[in-house]
């Protein structure tokens, strides 16, 4: 018995390590990436909302797309051109959960620091879930514990291709400032482009 203690506490600290030199080499990258000038913006939102389709749709990229739970562990970055010259980096991350336990708040860290540093939020709710509210209130109090409950966010309303038209016409009317999206079809994903530049104060100027 004490043999197999031992060998926890060894697993712990190995893992304990393993943690801190992927944050180090995450600080490292975010460094670079700021200074590159590009604003970093962090997919954020319940898990299943859709994030990783959205990122996707955004960048072209491969992230995996599954209903697994936190299938997104490490973060994923990719440039996105936002048209006339403009680039932004996305980053997804993991999906929350009601009550996300602290030992998962520690073991994702490497992933939640990229939310902490991002320049802009899109928080992702899937509108078409039962009690979408409830799970955006959910990744709030997430986001408050972690220290960023204050950065700059834009609300996506996603998956508005599973909503009937008067429904998605009542959130537009009622969710001022969000932007309704489907990640999956890619109707409005061009408007959310056009809020992310508007948002980061990247609009062209005559000068």
């Amino acid at each position: 018995l004490e043999t197999d203690r031992r060998r926890i506490r060894q697993r712990i600290q190995a893992i304990r390590r393993e943690i801190e030199h992927v944050r180090r080499e995450r600080s490292t990258r975010r460094a670079a990436r700021r200074r590159r000038d590009a604003p970093v913006v962090a997919l954020v939102g319940y898990t299943n909302a859709g994030k990783s389709t959205l990122f996707n749709i955004l960048s072209q990229g491969g992230a995996v797309v599954s209903d697994q739970l936190f299938m997104t562990l490490d973060p994923l970055v990719r440039r996105v051109a936002l048209g006339g010259g403009r680039e932004v980096l996305i980053v997804d991350t993991v999906g929350f959960i009601q009550k996300l336990p602290h030992a998962l708040v520690a073991a994702f860290r490497a992933t939640l620091e990229e939310v902490v540093e991002a320049d802009l939020l899109l928080h992702v709710v899937d509108a078409s879930a039962w009690e979408p509210w409830a799970r955006e209130a959910a990744v709030e109090r997430v986001l408050d514990e972690i220290g960023a409950g204050e950065r700059p966010c834009i609300l996506v309303l996603n998956k508005i291709d599973r909503l009937p038209e008067a429904r998605a016409e009542a959130l537009r009317r009622d969710r001022a400032g969000s932007v309704l999206v489907s990640a999956r079809t890619g109707e409005g994903v061009e408007g959310l482009r056009d809020a992310m530049a508007a948002r980061l104060e990247l609009e062209t100027r005559r000068v």
